[in-house]
């Protein structure tokens, strides 16, 4: 994990790539917790060649189990699934966690669209906003995060 976040030879790494660096993550994860999380892909093999910004899925996945799955404490699972409509690919991430409020949802929604809303000194928060930027530096402002989640359920 640690030989891919610094390996910056390119901005863009192949969808596949950023998946397997996804999967060194949970394996540590799964070292550490008393649960174990599943990865599930519903990901068409010509997609998984496809370019996307370097780091911009692990951290999604980190905030899942932090944020969403750490709080359930049981065996779960992620699910990440790529798909094409409109001629545009779509990538999404679910995990069965704890969900968030309405009020939580706008909160986050909001932070990962300010600079303003981040605090000086604090991470929280910093990983979303950063991803949300890198997707729109590469390929332009109408693309970006959409976060849906229902309380006690899931995000995605």
């Amino acid at each position: 994990m640690f030989r891919y976040s610094m390996q910056w030879s390119s901005g863009m790494v192949e969808l596949k790539t950023e998946i397997n660096n996804i999967r060194n993550y949970l394996d540590l994860m799964n070292l550490r917790q008393d649960y174990e999380i599943y990865l599930s892909l519903n990901i068409p093999e010509e997609l998984m060649g496809i370019k996307i910004p370097k780091m911009s899925l692990q951290p999604i996945v980190e905030n899942s189990v932090n944020h969403g799955i750490e709080n359930v404490a049981e065996d779960t699972s992620i699910y990440i699934k790529a798909y094409v409509s409109d001629d545009i690919v779509h990538l999404e991430i679910s995990d069965a966690g704890v969900g968030m409020s309405e009020e939580q949802l706008e909160y986050i929604r909001e932070k990962i669209n300010t600079a303003d809303s981040i605090e000086d000194g604090k991470e929280h928060g910093r990983a979303l906003y950063n991803v949300q930027q890198r997707i729109k530096m590469y390929f332009g402002n109408e693309y970006g995060l959409s976060i849906y989640s229902k309380e006690g359920a899931y995000t995605n």
